[in-house]
């Protein structure tokens, strides 16, 4: 797709020329996984791979969609918005229903083009950068008044409402509100965020992708989210009341445990407060430069995403492990929904090519497919492309 000239597909496709293109950046969560949905912090940060829209503006109610990733093309209207059964256009389609649903509607058709360097189902959230992407190119082309934060909220009741994933507000955050080389810590009950310096000295972040691709809502994820309900309102009956799981304390989870009565709930919520604190400790660590407290805070979270969440997999629990033995790892977790998708490690920069080597070797002889690995650059959040 790199030898391809967009605007010239874009001529080809819909006649007109682009009038404007912009583009949404991927992201990677560092540490506080799962705990979005039940109220907790998480510290997610963008990365330099991007999906861009391409956009003209109409004359009449017609909407014509077409993704270069997906080498497929639709033609919708602005009165025929409803929901189509496993298909891509849901994204931008639903992000119009959402926009209409709040007040801001299209008084005119547009033509979009997709390409993307983030891969579907790869944990990178493809779906909150085109949702966001859509949100964003329509509120600037149309000129709604809708800042960014708002930008990620349309976005995210698009994802539930509309797409039906129960997910939290952490990915469509960091990819509207995104700063350059800095990661967010985000309080995902309140929506309140502080910015941090993301500086490792000589050690780096590399993206270690599976290739095992997932789909949220084909996958295990919705039935996490109602576990922790289901637990949540126990707790609620029979302890104390809180609004979420993340407001109690690892100083009551014996507590906790006799109230639940259950191996499988107690598990959930075991991960989801002591992934919680993690995310406070993380950030302490990090402040102080405390890189090998960071490396091993890494391990403690894709442990109990794998023993206590029951989210990793084998592709995810191979490739965290090689990346471990490797000379200069501090340490690896699985980043995102999980269920397939990417890792993330933190190496010293002296010992990159060497760590490619050894776990791309390791990870194919092992399961019998490729692994890509990259250096991740932190760039601004959503905007045009200049």
């Amino acid at each position: 797709m790199e030898n391809v000239d967009v605007k010239d597909v874009f001529k080809q496709l819909y006649g007109a020329d682009v009038k404007s293109v912009y583009k949404a950046p991927a992201r990677i969560n560092l540490i506080g996984e799962h705990i979005d949905y039940n109220g907790g912090l998480v510290f997610p940060a963008t990365i330099g791979i991007y999906t861009k829209c391409y956009f003209s503006k109409r004359n009449d109610n017609e909407i014509h969609l077409c993704s270069l990733n997906k080498k497929k093309a639709v033609t919708r209207t602005l009165d025929d918005l409803e929901k189509k059964e496993n298909s891509w256009e849901n994204y931008p389609i639903g992000a119009v229903y959402t926009l209409a649903r709040n007040g801001f509607k299209l008084d005119k058709g547009f033509n979009m083009l997709f390409t993307s360097e983030i891969p579907m189902g790869s944990g990178l959230s493809s779906s909150a950068a085109i949702l966001d992407l859509t949100i964003y190119t329509l509120k600037s082309e149309y000129n709604f008044d809708i800042d960014n934060k708002l930008v990620s909220l349309l976005a995210w009741e698009t994802e539930n409402k509309y797409c039906g994933l129960s997910c939290g507000i952490m990915d469509q955050a960091i990819i509207a509100l995104g700063k350059e080389n800095q990661a967010m810590l985000l309080d995902c009950y309140k929506y309140k965020y502080d910015y941090y310096p993301f500086n490792l000295g000589d050690y780096r972040l590399l993206v270690m992708k599976t290739n095992k691709p997932r789909s949220l809502t084909d996958s295990k994820y919705n039935e996490r989210v109602k576990e922790c309900d289901i637990a949540l309102d126990l707790i609620k009956e029979k302890y104390r009341h809180a609004n979420n799981l993340c407001e109690y304390k690892m100083d009551e989870i014996d507590k906790i445990k006799s109230i639940l009565n259950s191996d499988l709930l107690y598990r959930r919520v075991l991960h989801v407060i002591s992934e919680n604190q993690r995310v406070y400790d993380f950030k302490d660590a990090l402040l102080k430069g405390d890189l090998v407290r960071v490396g091993k805070l890494l391990n403690e979270s894709h442990f109990s995403l794998k023993d206590n969440y029951e989210v990793t997999g084998a592709h995810l629990d191979t490739i965290t492990e090689l990346a471990r033995k490797q000379k200069g790892c501090l340490g690896a977790r699985m980043t995102g929904a999980g269920f397939g998708g990417c890792a993330i490690a933190i190496v010293n920069k002296d010992n990159i090519e060497e760590f490619k080597k050894n776990v791309k070797e390791g990870y194919s002889k092992i399961l019998k497919i490729e692994c890509d690995i990259f250096e991740c650059e932190i760039p601004n959040g959503v905007g045009k492309d200049e």
